[in-house]
C-alpha cells in the first residue's frame, strides 16, 4: 500500500460515512452504499471495499438506521457486503476473458457479475436471517425484518452496482481516457 491508494481508500471510506451521516430513507440509503462498496471495488480493489462495507451497518447502527432488533445481524451484513465485492470481482475477472468492451457499461461480463454478486448477498442475508441466526443464536427475527433481509436487498445491491457503472464510467471516460 503506498500513499495515493491510502489517500483513495480514505476518501472512499469518507464518502461512504457521509452518505450514512446524511439519514436518507433506507431506499436510498441502500443503493448508494452498494453503489460505494462496488465503486471502491472498480477504482481500488475488493479488499478496500470489503473495509468499506465492513463499517457501513456499525454506522447504521449507530445512527439508529438500523433497528436495534437487527443487531445481531450486522455480523452478516458485513459478511453480505464482502460477499458481494468479492463475488462481483472474481466473477468479473473470470468472465473478462470471454467479452472485453470499452466502456464498463456495455461489458456483459460486468452485468453478469453484478447480477450474481446481487443475487448472492440477498441470498446470504434472507439464508441468515431465516436459518442461521436461529440456529447459531436461538433469535427469531420478526417476519417485518426477514423480509427486509429478502429480495429488496438484490434491488438495493443491484441499483447501487449500476450506479457505480455509471459513475466508474464518467470518472473513466475523465480522468482515465487515452486522450487525457
Amino acid at each position: 500500500m503506498n500513499t495515493h491508494y491510502i489517500t483513495r481508500l480514505m476518501f472512499f471510506v469518507t464518502l461512504t460515512l457521509v452518505i450514512e451521516l446524511l439519514g436518507l430513507p433506507q431506499p436510498f440509503t441502500g443503493p448508494l452504499i452498494n453503489a460505494m462498496l462496488i465503486l471502491t471495488t472498480l477504482v481500488l480493489q475488493p479488499a478496500a471495499g470489503v473495509i468499506v462495507g465492513a463499517l457501513t451497518p456499525t454506522v447504521a447502527l449507530l445512527r439508529g438506521q438500523l433497528p436495534p432488533v437487527l443487531l445481531p445481524m450486522v455480523p452478516f451484513i458485513m459478511t453480505a457486503n464482502a460477499l458481494l465485492v468479492f463475488s462481483f470481482a472474481l466473477i468479473k475477472n473470470l468472465l473478462k476473458h470471454f467479452a472485453q468492451e470499452k466502456s464498463i457499461l456495455f461489458s456483459i461480463n460486468v452485468w453478469l457479475a453484478l447480477t450474481a454478486a446481487a443475487f448472492l448477498k440477498f441470498a446470504w442475508l434472507y439464508f441468515s436471517a431465516r436459518l442461521v441466526l436461529p440456529l447459531l443464536l436461538g433469535i427469531h427475527l420478526p417476519k417485518p425484518f426477514i423480509a427486509v433481509m429478502a429480495f429488496p436487498q438484490f434491488l438495493t445491491a443491484f441499483t447501487g452496482g449500476v450506479l457505480a457503472m455509471v459513475i466508474y464510467s464518467l470518472l473513466h471516460q475523465r480522468y482515465f481516457s487515452p486522450t487525457k
